[in-house]
């Protein structure tokens, strides 16, 4: 069976566990195992009409092609990560740690979120 380590935040220090893993279809390139030519967009959400009107033809048929496409930073082009298999964790102490690093996915993507909203505001 595969295991994935994680480092769970106590009051105290940090305990490292093993949870059962499996594979799933990376959430960061939905499986394509590329960033799919993000990397030549502005802001990595696509092109306008316009902007895609001001490119030449070169260019366009490259990007349809996928000649801009860059491996993916999450899954390293593999289109698969492992994750926590949350259904197999059986014991009573996974679980509280199971639970405790859920709060602490929380806690950290609320920290990002804010720290986000401030560079919006130029802090």
């Amino acid at each position: 069976m595969n295991k994935i380590k994680v480092d769970v935040y106590t009051n105290r220090d940090a305990i490292q566990v093993s949870f059962p893993a499996r594979w799933a279809v990376c959430p960061a390139c939905e499986g394509c195992g590329t960033d799919r030519g993000a990397s030549v967009e502005c802001d990595g959400g696509g092109f306008t009409a316009s902007e895609w009107n001001e490119q030449d033809e070169d260019f366009r048929e490259g990007y349809l092609r996928g000649d801009y496409d860059r491996e993916c930073y999450t899954c390293k082009g593999r289109t698969t990560v492992q994750e926590i298999d949350e259904e197999s964790v059986t014991g009573w102490r996974e679980k509280i740690l199971l639970r405790a690093y859920h709060a602490q996915l929380r806690d950290n993507a609320e920290i990002d979120a804010i720290q986000a909203a401030e560079r919006r505001m130029g802090a």
